[in-house]
C-alpha cells in the first residue's frame, strides 16, 4: 500500500513536470514567432543600419577632402599702362578681359585636438543605445506575449468553472422538476432555475468573448492563428522569478532594460560634455591645389600651370562664450540623466516590493479559498440531500451553488494574480526566459 502511494506521488509529480515543460515550450515558441514577425522590431533593425553610415560620414572628415573648380569671369575695365619698350611706347595689359581657371584642391585636417574622435565615440554610444533599445523592445514584446498567454489560460479555466456551474444548475433543475411533479415545489421555483441558468449562460458568453479577444490580440502579435497553439490543459506556472526580493533587485540593477537605456544615455551625455569642452580648441589643416589659369605676364592670354601648398591653423578667439554655454547645458543634462537613473532604481525597488507583496497576499487568500471550496462543496452536497428529502427550499441550494462558484473563481483569480506578480518580477529583473 505504501509503495502504491509513493508511485502515485511520483506519477503526479512527473505529470506536473511534463506540463511545466510543455508550458515553457509553447510560450517560448509564441515569443520567438512574435519576435520574428514584429514589424516594429524589423523597423528598428533597419534603422540601426543607419548608424554604420553615420560613422562612415564622420570618419570621412579625417580623410583628405578633394574638390575640383572651374571658373570663368569677364572683367571690364582692366588695368593698363603705357611703357617705353626699345625706345617706343607700348601699352601693357596686366589682366585679360576673359579669365579662365581650372584647378584641383585638397584639404586635410592634420590635428584637431580630439574633436573628430570624440564625435565618432559619441555616435558609437548612440548606436549601442539604439541596439539596446531594440533589445528592450523585444523584451517588452516577449512579456506582452507571456501576459496574453497566461491570460488565455486563465480564461480557459474560468470557462471550465462556469461550465461546471451550468451543469450544477441543470442538475438542480431536474430535482426541482421532480418535486413539482410530486407537488412539493412550485412553477415559480422552476422559473427561478431557468433565470439562474440564463444568467450563467450570459457569464459564460462573456468569458468566451474575452477569450476570443485575447486570441485575436495574440494572433496579431505572432502573425498567425494562435487558437490551436495553446493547449487546453496548460497551467498557470511561471518558474523564472526570483524567490527573494534582494536577489531580484540585484539582478534588476544589472539587467533591467529601462535601467540599461538610462545608463547608456548617461554615457552619451558624458561624451557630449567632452565634445562641448573641446569646441574652443584650434584646428590644424593642410591645403594644396594644382591647376591652370591665364593672366600671367608677359603673355596674359596663355593658360599656365599653377600650384598652392600651405598649412592653416584656425584658432577660435571669441565666439560669445558659445562653447562655455554649450558645455554647461551638456553638464546639466548629464546630471539630470544621473538623477533619472537613480529615480528608476527607486521605482524598480518599489515595484518589486509591491509584486512580492501581491504574491504574499494571493498565497494567503489562496489557502482560505481552497478551504472555502471544500466547505462550499460540502454545503452544496447537504443542500441537495435536504432538497431531495423535501426539508429545504430551492433558495438554500441556490445559495450553496453561488458560494461554490464564487469560491472556485476566487481560487483561480488568486493563482492568476500571483502569476502576474511573478511575471512582473521577471520583467523588472530583466529575465530572458525565451
Amino acid at each position: 500500500m505504501k509503495s502504491n502511494k509513493i508511485l502515485i506521488i511520483i506519477c503526479l509529480f512527473s505529470s506536473q513536470l511534463v506540463l511545466a515543460q510543455n508550458n515553457e515550450q509553447v510560450l517560448t515558441q509564441l515569443i520567438k514567432q512574435a519576435l520574428e514577425y514584429s514589424p516594429r522590431v524589423k523597423e528598428q533593425q533597419q534603422l540601426l543600419a543607419v548608424g554604420d553610415y553615420r560613422i562612415k560620414v564622420q570618419e570621412s572628415g579625417l580623410k583628405p577632402q578633394v574638390s575640383g573648380d572651374l571658373s570663368y569671369s569677364r572683367v571690364d575695365p582692366i588695368a593698363k599702362a603705357t611703357l617705353p619698350v626699345n625706345g617706343e611706347p607700348r601699352t601693357i595689359q596686366f589682366q585679360p578681359h576673359n579669365n579662365y581657371n581650372a584647378s584641383v584642391g585638397a584639404s586635410y585636417v592634420i590635428y584637431d585636438w580630439g574633436r573628430f574622435k570624440a564625435g565618432i565615440q559619441k555616435t558609437l554610444l548612440e548606436i549601442q543605445q539604439q541596439s539596446g533599445g531594440i533589445e528592450a523592445l523585444k523584451h517588452t514584446l516577449a512579456y506582452q506575449v507571456a501576459q496574453l498567454y497566461y491570460g488565455i489560460i486563465y480564461l480557459q479555466k474560468a470557462i471550465i468553472v462556469q461550465q461546471d456551474q451550468l451543469k450544477l444548475v441543470q442538475e438542480n433543475g431536474k430535482i426541482i422538476a421532480d418535486r413539482i411533479k410530486s407537488g412539493d415545489a412550485l412553477d415559480y421555483d422552476a422559473v427561478q432555475v431557468q433565470v439562474r441558468y440564463k444568467n450563467a449562460e450570459i457569464r459564460l458568453i462573456d468569458l468566451q468573448g474575452q477569450l476570443e479577444k485575447q486570441y485575436i490580440f495574440m494572433s496579431s502579435l505572432i502573425g498567425s492563428d494562435a487558437r490551436k497553439m495553446i493547449p487546453a490543459n496548460a497551467e498557470l506556472q511561471f518558474i523564472y522569478a526570483k524567490t527573494d526580493m534582494q536577489s531580484a533587485y540585484n539582478e534588476a540593477i544589472q539587467n533591467n532594460v529601462d535601467l540599461k537605456f538610462l545608463t547608456s544615455k548617461e554615457g552619451i551625455l558624458a561624451q557630449e560634455v567632452k565634445i562641448s569642452s573641446l569646441s574652443s580648441l584650434p584646428q590644424l589643416a593642410a591645403n594644396a591645389a594644382i591647376g591652370v589659369r591665364n593672366g600671367y605676364l608677359p603673355d596674359i592670354a596663355i593658360l599656365r600651370p599653377n600650384s598652392l601648398l600651405g598649412v592653416k591653423l584656425t584658432i577660435p578667439i571669441y565666439t560669445g562664450k558659445r562653447g562655455f554655454y554649450n558645455t554647461q547645458i551638456a553638464k546639466i543634462n548629464f546630471d539630470a540623466a544621473k538623477q533619472s537613473t537613480e529615480s528608476q532604481k527607486v521605482q524598480i525597488s518599489r515595484d518589486l516590493e509591491n509584486a512580492y507583496n501581491d504574491i504574499k497576499v494571493a498565497s494567503q487568500k489562496k489557502e482560505l479559498a481552497a478551504s472555502n471550496i471544500y466547505q462550499a462543496e460540502y454545503s452544496l452536497k447537504l443542500a441537495k440531500v435536504r432538497l431531495t428529502s423535501g426539508v429545504s427550499t430551492p433558495v438554500e441550494i441556490q445559495a450553496a451553488e453561488t458560494g461554490l462558484e464564487e469560491a472556485k473563481f476566487s481560487l483561480l483569480q488568486y493563482d492568476y494574480q500571483a502569476l502576474l506578480a511573478k511575471l512582473e518580477i521577471g520583467r523588472l529583473s530583466g529575465v530572458k526566459f525565451w
